[in-house]
C-alpha cells in the first residue's frame, strides 16, 4: 500500500501545486533554460510535468515511461513521441527511487530501488502495475539490460547505512518462466553505473564504489562487458574520466554516456561515445545542461535525455524537467 508521503506527493505532482514541493510556477522551477543556440544535434522537447531525478526510464510502443524518482515516488509519467505530450500513467505498486527500468516481452519492468527487493511489472493494455517474483537480493541503483529475452541486473548498493557497500552480484530474470537465476558477478562491485546492451553483450559503465554516500565512495571509469554464452565478464575500454550516476543508451551499436558526477563531486555535462568497432571512447560536444541521476533511452535514430539533479549529491529542489532529443551527426 502506498505510504502517506507518496500518496500526498503524487496528487501534488499531478495538480502541479508549488506549495506541495513539486512542479510549481516558473519562479521555483530549477530547470535551466535551453542554451541558444543549442549544441548540434540537440532539440528541446516538451518539459516533464515535474522535475525528476534517480528514476527509471524505458521505451515501449512509441512512448517513454519515466517511473519513480527521488524521493521515493510512485508516479509514472508517459511521453508520447508522436504528439510531444506528457500524461500521467498508472502509479507504481511500490513507490521507489534509484530504480532500473526496462521494456521486455511487451511490458514495462521496474526493478528495486528504495522499494527494496521488488520487481514491478506493467502491461500497458491492462493499465496497472503488479508485483512479479522478487529478485534474490535488494537491487538499489543497479545497472540493468535485456539480453536474450531476459532482464539482467548487475551491481547496486546493499541499502545498509551502517555497513554501506556496493554489490558485485549479477542476477537474471526470465519473464516466461517467471524465475530468477544467478549469473557471474562483476569483477568490481559498483552502484549507480549505466547499463547497455550491444550485439548481445551487457555493458556496465562507470558507477561508484565502495559505498554510495559522498564520504564513502569514488566514481569509476572502468567498464565491464558480459558475454552470456560464456557467463563471463571482461574489461571493456574505460571512460575518459570517472563518472557515477550517469545515463547510458545504445544507438547504432554505439554506447553513449551522458552527464553524471565526476571525481571532484561536480555535476557534469560530458558526453562520450564507445565505438564497438574501434573499441574506444570518444568525447563529443557537451550536452545542453549539467545533470546526474538523469535518464536516457534510444528510440529510432535518436536518444531522449531527461531529468536529473542539477546540484551535487541528492540535491532536492534541483530536479530538472528538461527533455531533449539528441540525434548524433555521425
Amino acid at each position: 500500500m502506498t505510504n502517506l508521503k507518496s500518496f500526498v506527493g503524487r496528487w501534488c505532482l499531478l495538480l502541479g501545486l508549488a506549495a506541495c514541493g513539486g512542479g510549481g510556477g516558473a519562479s521555483s522551477d530549477p530547470t535551466p533554460a535551453a542554451p541558444s543556440p543549442l549544441p548540434a544535434g540537440w532539440e528541446r522537447l516538451a518539459d516533464l510535468p515535474v522535475g525528476v531525478a534517480k528514476f527509471g526510464v524505458a521505451a515501449l510502443g512509441g512512448r517513454l515511461y519515466v517511473v519513480g524518482g527521488y524521493d521515493t515516488r510512485d508516479t509514472v509519467w508517459v511521453y508520447d513521441i508522436a504528439s510531444d505530450r506528457w500524461s500521467a500513467g498508472p502509479p507504481l505498486a511500490r513507490a521507489t527511487d534509484n530504480v532500473a527500468a526496462v521494456a521486455l516481452a511487451g511490458r514495462m519492468w521496474a526493478l528495486g530501488g528504495e522499494a527494496g527487493a521488488v520487481l514491478q511489472s506493467l502491461d500497458p493494455a491492462a493499465g496497472g502495475w503488479t508485483l512479479a517474483p522478487n529478485p534474490p537480493t535488494v537491487r538499489f541503483a543497479s545497472a540493468a539490460g535485456v539480453v536474450d529475452g531476459r532482464l539482467h541486473a548487475a551491481g547496486g548498493w546493499n541499502a545498509n547505512n551502517s555497513a554501506s557497500a556496493s554489490l558485485a552480484r549479477h542476477d537474471r530474470f526470465d519473464p516466461v518462466a517467471a524465475a530468477w537465476s544467478v549469473a557471474a558477478p562483476l569483477a568490481t562491485a559498483r552502484n549507480a553505473a549505466g547499463g547497455a546492451v550491444v550485439d548481445g553483450r551487457f555493458h556496465v559503465v562507470g558507477g561508484r564504489a565502495p559505498g554510495i554516500r559522498r564520504g564513502d565512495q569514488s566514481p569509476l571509469a572502468s567498464v565491464e562487458v558480459y558475454t552470456p554464452a560464456a557467463d563471463r565478464w571482461d574489461a571493456g575500454p574505460p571512460l575518459a574520466a570517472a563518472r557515477a550516476s550517469l545515463a547510458v543508451a545504445v544507438l547504432g551499436a554505439r554506447v553513449y554516456a551522458f552527464g553524471g558526477e565526476d571525481a571532484a563531486g561536480a555535476v557534469v555535462d560530458t558526453v562520450e561515445r564507445l565505438d564497438s568497432v574501434t573499441g574506444s571512447w570518444r568525447t563529443l560536444p557537451a550536452m545542453p545542461y549539467r545533470s546526474h541521476g538523469l535518464g536516457a533511452v534510444a528510440v529510432g535514430d535518436a536518444i531522449y535525455v531527461m531529468g536529473g539533479f542539477g546540484g551535487a549529491s541528492d540535491a532536492t529542489g534541483t530536479e530538472s524537467r528538461a527533455l531533449y532529443r539528441y540525434t548524433p551527426a555521425e
